[in-house]
């Protein structure tokens, strides 16, 4: 678990995944929380992940994460890693945010939270992140959070946004 000033950021275990897999109830439960009708814009990625994450238990931690807002005790979105990190130390972000939820520092405090965790490890080197080709929230959430415009892939239709652990400051305590 990764622990903010307002986010409970929990890895989604195998538990966890049966538990939504039954029904956002059966995860609320579980967790203590309220769970928004809407609470991800991606609900096709859950049962995809949740087989991954079977098929290779090492991944936890490294995958997806739950991000629950403390003080209201509810589950605003989802974020974490695309997979364990590279041979070369680089590992991909993603996060969303439910739209109740957005423009208030969240997207921002949790992708700082995930680069933390990130560059908590000493093998990981670089972390990136995807966004669509134009200045979006998303982007003012990487900027924010220290990352920088990497270029562009007309393939994908997508920039790339990485920070390095030289230019990472790892906040003191």
């Amino acid at each position: 678990m990764i622990l903010t000033s307002r986010l409970q950021i929990l890895p989604c275990t195998l538990q966890y995944f049966e538990a939504l897999l039954q029904g956002k109830e059966a995860l609320a439960h579980l967790l203590d929380v309220d769970i928004p009708l809407f609470w991800t814009e991606f609900p096709e990625i859950i049962l995809v992940a949740y087989d991954k994450l079977r098929n290779d238990p090492s991944m936890l931690g490294w995958f997806l994460y739950l991000v629950i807002h403390q003080e209201d005790k509810r589950l605003i979105g989802a974020g974490g890693f695309k997979g364990r990190p590279d041979d070369n130390g680089v590992v991909e972000i993603g996060y969303e945010i439910t739209a109740a939820y957005r423009e208030q520092g969240y997207g921002t405090e949790l992708t700082q939270a995930l680069i933390r965790f990130a560059f908590g490890h000493s093998y990981v080197t670089r972390v990136i992140a995807h966004t669509e080709e134009e200045y979006t929230a998303s982007v003012k959430v990487l900027q924010k959070s220290g990352m920088s415009f990497a270029g562009e892939n007309p393939d994908t239709q997508l920039w790339r946004w990485e920070i390095s652990r030289a230019q990472y400051k790892m906040p003191q305590d």
